[in-house]
């Protein structure tokens, strides 16, 4: 094959140039790609027709033709790479030219074999001897029609016009998408954010101004193989300063689903990363909740007096519909501390799908201002009842007062508190939830008493 024909045909295999496309986008690396092809015939009726340019990942079974112009009688899922294999296999009876090569490159030894057999080995017929697997290169003078880089189907159809119209439509993984999202703490009570659609294609194919929608929720695909091995990606973020990457998606329900309609054609590059601005909010209510979590279970019976530090988390609560009078899809939040123009990363959370009052509660760790400590005066228990007596100790460095949710946890729902210095609420029979709220730069400490009667 001459260079130039390689590059034409290399060139038609990278980019599908199909009239119309359609790819919905499943965040579960997958997509369902539909293409409008058409093929013009030299005659009408009974005929064979190859159809190009798949994705290696497209998945075999799910992929469909349909066609008013005409029947597809049978199709045949092929994937013959350019490989020794299959050179050999399309070579099988014919003369193949046995080479040596020298440390420079250089053609150091040539003969000609007559390949007999490629079952296990390469079997060939060398001056008249049979010799197995010989120790040699192999030059071939072209590629077999059939034999591609790329997979295709071999269909029989019958076609009743010369130009004729079809649909492709199949399934394939390496396509994803994913929601990301900054958020900007501008004070105590305000943020800023703004929303980015994250779209991967990881195959080897460029789909050229494609209308693309993303389906947010969880499809059952079935049992199927393996992510394809994924290229290294070249990174496209859309500029700010084009308006029509910074128009909201449409929204559409299905049964189970929300399905966002990108309102324009977008090219998705072979095996590179497109991100599309989706929202912006300058003022966004959000609230802090600073929360731990202690439990009895972790002592011993009859525990004499010890202490223990219990690290404070901070979450960052959000309203839905504060953001938009839409579904958000979930994500990884990037959270900042910004201030006078200068950015802080505070740390990452992640939520799922919210709308409406649902919260987003976004937990970016600890927070190193607040100090808790518990001491167990006394953890006694036995076979007919158990006492236990704890003093929490907690010390704000923040300049600013704060409201702290403790979550007391019990192993079994029979414990009581008693003589408690501060209420708390019984969230089930075995959790108790107090908030404590501690001035700026101040301690508070908290005391109580737990019984089990076991009678």
């Amino acid at each position: 094959m001459s260079m130039i024909k390689f590059i034409i045909l290399n060139a038609m295999l990278c980019s599908i140039m199909a009239a119309q496309t359609t790819i919905k986008i499943y965040n579960q690396g997958r997509a369902l790609v539909q293409e409008e092809r058409q093929k013009k015939f030299s005659q009408e009726g009974k005929q064979k027709l190859i159809i190009s340019k798949i994705p290696h990942a497209a998945e075999s079974s799910s992929i469909n033709i349909s066609s008013d112009d005409m029947k597809v009688i049978s199709k045949e899922y092929l994937y013959l790479p350019i490989s020794d294999e299959y050179m050999l296999n399309a070579n099988i009876g014919n003369e193949i030219e046995l080479v040596k090569y020298g440390e420079n490159g250089s053609i150091t030894f040539s003969t000609k074999g007559k390949l007999i057999s490629n079952v296990t080995a390469p079997v060939f017929e060398i001056d008249g001897k049979i010799v197995i697997n010989p120790p040699y290169n192999y030059r071939f003078s072209d590629i077999p029609n059939g034999i591609t880089d790329y997979p295709y189907l071999n269909c029989v159809i019958n076609n009743s016009t010369k130009q004729a119209n079809y649909n492709l439509t199949y399934i394939t993984r390496g396509i994803d998408w994913s929601a990301e999202y900054n958020f900007y703490l501008t004070s105590d009570k305000i943020g800023e954010i703004e929303g980015w659609y994250s779209i991967r294609n990881d195959n080897k194919i460029t789909y050229e101004y494609a209308n693309v929608s993303l389906v947010s929720g969880s499809v059952n695909f079935g049992a199927q193989a393996g992510n394809p091995n994924i290229t290294k990606r070249t990174a496209h973020t859309m500029s700010n300063s084009s308006d029509s990457y910074s128009v909201q998606p449409e929204a559409n329900k299905s049964e189970e689903h929300v399905i966002f309609t990108i309102p324009e054609k977008i090219s998705l590059v072979k095996n590179s990363q497109i991100r599309h601005k989706f929202l912006t909010e300058n003022k966004l209510p959000y609230s802090t909740t600073y929360h731990i979590s202690h439990s009895l279970n972790r002592y011993r019976r009859n525990t004499p007096a010890q202490s223990t530090d219990i690290p404070v988390f901070v979450r960052y609560e959000i309203v839905a519909k504060n953001i938009g009078d839409f579904q958000i899809p979930g994500g990884n939040f990037n959270v900042y501390e910004r201030e006078n123009g200068i950015l802080t990363y505070i740390g990452v959370g992640s939520s799922g799908i919210v709308e409406n009052d649902d919260k987003i509660k976004l937990e970016t760790g600890k927070t190193h201002d607040i100090l808790c400590t518990f001491i167990i005066q006394g953890y006694k228990i036995n076979k007919d009842s158990g006492k236990a007596e704890l003093n929490a100790t907690f010390e704000n460095r923040k300049d600013k007062p704060v409201s702290i949710s403790w979550t007391e946890q019990f192993s079994d729902g029979r414990w009581d508190i008693t003589n408690s210095n501060l209420k708390f609420e019984r969230l089930d029979a075995y959790r108790a939830l107090f908030t404590v709220d501690v001035s700026a730069n101040s301690k508070k400490e908290i005391h109580f008493t737990a019984q089990i009667d076991k009678e």
